[in-house]
């Protein structure tokens, strides 16, 4: 097995990558290795998870650029995707709130988003989504994205407490090998008839080597 680069090498890399592109978050990345990376940061910016991400913001650009209200990313883990909501171009996101049930990701999110976090555009919190009081929340959230329902014992439960109306961009996939995965979908359409959404303005499903994710955005 080929050993793990010294943290150092990672860390003058990824410098050298940001110099070269001039990409602010993989300067900020580089800055996070710099300043202690948890070891499985290359997993939560590994190409597939980078590439589902794009192809997350992407669909959004196109289907609702600018949410009315903050964007809550549930099970954010390192607050990844928050930092590509904030730096796109495409999107006009006011506020993104980064939570996650663990709580050793907060300040991992937070130093990854320093530069949001000192402009007030961006906050981790510590919670558990199925307990989340969506409906008292203030400001109303603009727009609650979940990537990870099929970590859900059950996901029509869930959605049930969410306020009627919200906007919402969902992911699912396939892959029921996984143990962890308690309610993966066979197909597309049968993520939408799991979610019952009232409106869906977008539904795609995006074919990997060993499984399919799929999203929906639309309204509760």
């Amino acid at each position: 097995m080929t050993p793990e680069p010294p943290v150092e090498s990672v860390h003058d890399l990824l410098r050298g990558m940001a110099a070269l592109s001039g990409h602010r978050i993989v300067a900020d990345v580089a800055r996070l290795y710099g300043k202690g990376a948890p070891p499985d940061l290359s997993i939560a910016c590994n190409h597939k998870q980078i590439a589902s991400k794009q192809w997350l913001v992407e669909a959004l650009a196109r289907t609702l650029p600018q949410p009315e209200g903050p964007v809550w990313v549930l099970g954010a883990w390192y607050g990844v995707l928050g930092a590509l909501l904030l730096d796109d171009e495409g999107l006009a996101v006011s506020e993104v709130v980064s939570l996650d049930v663990d709580p050793s990701c907060a300040s991992i999110a937070e130093t990854l988003n320093h530069r949001h976090v000192a402009s007030g555009r961006f906050r981790a919190v510590t919670a558990d989504m199925t307990a989340l009081d969506l409906a008292a929340t203030t400001p109303r959230p603009g727009l609650v994205i979940n990537t990870s329902c099929e970590h859900l014992a059950d996901v029509p439960g869930w959605l049930a407490t969410l306020p009627a109306g919200l906007p919402l961009l969902l992911q699912s996939n396939d892959y029921y090998r996984e143990p962890d995965h308690r309610s993966c979908v066979p197909s597309l359409a049968a993520f939408r008839e799991q979610a019952g959404l009232s409106e869906v303005w977008f539904a795609g499903a995006r074919p990997t080597k060993n499984y399919t994710r799929f999203m929906l955005i639309g309204r509760r």
